[in-house]
């Protein structure tokens, strides 16, 4: 049945696409910043890198596969320079976020350069390979059923994008400019150091 696969998509999205890392930093410091759309914009940008890469597992698509294992330490550090220069931009950030001004070039940037982060790091592939297992979910799946899946991983996710991005947003009027700015530099730093850690993982593994 595809709504079977529909739903068991949307279970493996919900658990394991819970906002963490780098991403989920990003998506937190850009609702305090710019509000709801521009944080659900950085976690659904997210999805989509999960949406390609669930159906890179599910359907097989050996070329992408093997190039993106070919290639995954050099992925792994451009990726991991990416989130630094982020990290960096972040901690640098001063004015408040009623005072930025929002257009519709830096939703699409939102939105760009999560996509970007995510699609960075390869072993996410591995992390859907696991969850398939686990789900009892092999590769004598129907193309209908492959869409639900992968489509149900999708709404899964972005389930999360919008649980986290709703939660911060009813906080960001609160949130004083002296805690904004200490917010900024947690943050910041976090996905500095999560970079870091990314470049030394491409460079040892």
């Amino acid at each position: 049945m595809i709504w079977d696969y529909v739903v068991r998509g949307i279970l493996i999205g919900l658990i394991f696409g819970v906002p963490a890392g780098a991403i989920g930093a990003l998506t937190i410091q850009r609702t305090l910043e710019r509000g709801f759309t521009a944080g659900l914009l950085t976690g659904a940008g997210s999805s989509a890198a999960d949406l390609l890469y669930s159906a890179v597992g599910i359907f097989g698509i050996a070329i992408v596969s093997d190039f993106l294992t070919e290639y995954q330490k050099a992925f792994q550090a451009v990726g991991g320079a990416f989130i630094v220069l982020l990290g960096i931009s972040i901690l640098r950030k001063k004015e408040r976020a009623s005072k930025v001004q929002e257009t519709k070039g830096n939703l699409v940037f939102c939105f760009l350069s999560s996509f970007g982060t995510a699609v960075m790091n390869p072993a996410t592939i591995l992390s859907f390979m696991v969850a398939f297992a686990a789900f009892e979910i092999n590769g004598n799946v129907s193309a209908a059923e492959g869409t639900g899946l992968v489509l149900g991983i999708l709404a899964g996710t972005l389930g999360w994008w919008i649980v986290l991005s709703g939660g911060v947003s009813l906080f960001r009027e609160r949130i004083t400019d002296q805690i904004y700015k200490w917010l900024n530099r947690i943050l910041g730093s976090f996905m500095l150091l999560f970079g870091i850690v990314m470049i030394i993982r491409s460079a040892w593994a």
